[in-house]
């Protein structure tokens, strides 16, 4: 086979890879992962389920690939935030999206990341994909406080680096809760809040 039908080739396979686990996200976060089954998620994505079980050996497969997925574009999007303020903005800028459903941004999805959260107290397997991100996720947070000190001039010992990280990252988690349970929460109100308790959270 000459070396352009092997490429083609592998980027049919990309999308046909992507295809599937967009149309997945969409099942999951609409049915949950036990409402939504191969046969929807096919039908979503508009192929046979056979074509699906050629990319993936099952559901959990599926889900592993989006948290994975995930995982990657956090760590991306984690690593480019240089200070409190600056994640605050993101993240209510990512929130605003996802309530307008902008595809632009389709793998941030709050109401699947509470899906997954669920699961993952039912199933083992999800689980187990969810603990071992955990270490990298405490690892982002806590170079964004890193940073953001470092910003203020500030040098933090392990004790406050520890303190601050939690309650950084629960924040942000909370918010991203509440976002989904009350779809009238108030973008402007909660990124106000959001700057004035990080002000304070970071010494100033």
């Amino acid at each position: 086979m000459p070396a352009g039908g092997g490429t083609k080739a592998r980027a049919r396979q990309e999308a046909q890879r992507a295809r599937i686990l967009e149309a997945a996200r969409k099942c999951f976060s609409e049915e949950g992962f036990h409402g939504a089954g191969m046969s929807a998620i096919a039908k979503e994505a508009g192929m046979s389920q056979g074509l699906i079980y050629r990319y993936f050996t099952n559901k959990a497969a599926i889900i592993q690939a989006i948290t994975e997925e995930q995982r990657a574009r956090r760590t991306e999007d984690l690593c480019a935030i240089a200070s409190y303020e600056d994640l605050v903005d993101r993240l209510i800028e990512k929130l605003r999206r996802w309530r307008a459903g902008d595809a632009e941004d389709d793998i941030f999805d709050p109401a699947l990341f509470l899906e997954i959260s669920a699961e993952s107290s039912r199933d083992p397997e999800v689980a187990a994909m969810v603990s071992a991100q955990e270490k990298e996720i405490w690892a982002d947070f806590a170079a964004i406080v890193r940073r953001d000190a470092e910003s203020r001039g500030q040098a933090l010992d392990d004790e406050a680096l520890r303190c601050r990280t939690m309650t950084l990252r629960c924040l942000v988690d909370g918010v991203i809760t509440a976002c989904v349970r009350d779809p009238h929460l108030d973008c402007d109100q909660v990124q106000a809040s959001l700057r004035r308790v990080l002000r304070q959270l970071g010494g100033g």
